[in-house]
Formats: C-alpha cells, sequence, structure tokens
C-alpha cells in the first residue's frame, strides 16, 4: 500500500502548502493560505508522505475520520479543504471563478471545495481521491447536502475534472478562459482550459 498519510493541519504548514498550490499557477502568481486552524466550519486537510494510519487499509473514497496521519511527519503531497455556508450568495462570494448564487443548486447547508492540489511529481498515487472522500465525509457528518466546487479545468494530466467525474459531480455551468497557451501552465498546443462549477448532492440530502 502506498504509505500516504491524511492529517489535520498544524500552523508550520502554512508556508509549505503556499508553495504548493502556487507551483500550480503561472510565474509570479500567488496564493494565501487559511490552514482553518480554530474555525469549526473549515475543513483543511493536507496529505503527508509515510506513516499510513490504521484507515488506510480502506479504498482511496472511503470517508473515515479525519486525522489518519497521528504524527506523520512527511512532506505535504496535498491539500484540499472544505468550507460550510448555509446560504448560496456567501457561497458565490467566497468562489473565485463565479459570483452568480443564481448558479447553484437550493440546499439547506453547502460546503464548498477550494485549496485542492497535489504535489508535481505525487500525482497518480490516488492522494486526491483520498483527501475528497474524507471531505466527503466530514461534509456528511456536519449536515452538508450539496458540495460545490469552482474549479480550473485544463488540458493537463492532474485536471480535477477527472477527479470530480470518478466521484458523481456534475459540471453545471462552464466558460472558456480565454489565453494562448504560450500564456498557459499546464496546456501545451492549445490552451483549453474552462472555470467549472461543479457540483454534488449529498445521498439523504434536501431534494
Amino acid at each position: 500500500m502506498d504509505e500516504i498519510a491524511i492529517r489535520d493541519p498544524r500552523p508550520g504548514d502554512a508556508d509549505e502548502v503556499e508553495a504548493l498550490i502556487t507551483e500550480h499557477f503561472s510565474e509570479g502568481s500567488s496564493y494565501g493560505v487559511d490552514l482553518g486552524i480554530g474555525d469549526p466550519t473549515y475543513h483543511v486537510l493536507v496529505a503527508v508522505e509515510g506513516g499510513a494510519g490504521p484507515d488506510d487499509d480502506a479504498g482511496p473514497d472511503d470517508d473515515a475520520g479525519p486525522d489518519d496521519g497521528g504524527d506523520a511527519d512527511g512532506p505535504i503531497l496535498g491539500v484540499m479543504a472544505l468550507r460550510e455556508f448555509a446560504d448560496p450568495g456567501a457561497v458565490a462570494d467566497e468562489m473565485y471563478f463565479f459570483d452568480d448564487p443564481d448558479l447553484i443548486p437550493a440546499a439547506d447547508r453547502y460546503g464548498h471545495l477550494e485549496m485542492g492540489y497535489v504535489r508535481d511529481g505525487a500525482t497518480g498515487r490516488g492522494i486526491g481521491s483520498r483527501l475528497l472522500g474524507r471531505l466527503h465525509g466530514i461534509g456528511a457528518e456536519r449536515g452538508v447536502d450539496v458540495l460545490v466546487a469552482d474549479s480550473w479545468y485544463h488540458g493537463g494530466a492532474d485536471s480535477p475534472e477527472k477527479l470530480f467525474d470518478r466521484h458523481g459531480y456534475e459540471a453545471v455551468h462552464r466558460e472558456p478562459i480565454d489565453r494562448p497557451a504560450a500564456e498557459c501552465p499546464k496546456c501545451e498546443v492549445e490552451c483549453t482550459c474552462e472555470a467549472a462549477l461543479a457540483v454534488r448532492r449529498v445521498e439523504g440530502g434536501a431534494q
């Protein structure tokens, strides 16, 4: 079994997480990181190398507890977060690509997915699936009935479109990101990037 542990973030993780996220962007871009420590409505998880925990004999999309990493101190390989909201307008205010609450389906409690990145060279190990599975479990425990992700769908091998499609998300709205391939950090011959709004209704949630 590939030894990857999932754990809650620690204050000292901020710089490493920010560097991991920023490496996916064009040169000169930056990303401010909120680790959500002390915020009961914001759930950040990191995947680290080594030290498989007691829950890691489960599948990559199992919904086990949020911290199977114990004292794992290996390099951070991935990060993903879920922020809770009760109002579609608040979700729209938080989203990066879209600001129209009418694009968001009705729900009693929303979970907005963000900061979903895996370190270059660590893709293909099920890290994104494992992080997403843990957050699905947290969302269900917290009464989230619709999960929402405004994502950058691109032409690279690590496009989140593949992850979300595998885990039951529907892209309810897409808009092209118009730029030449030379300015895109992911696409090569032609830039196929899109801003996509992906949603997944939690089983048993409000219809």
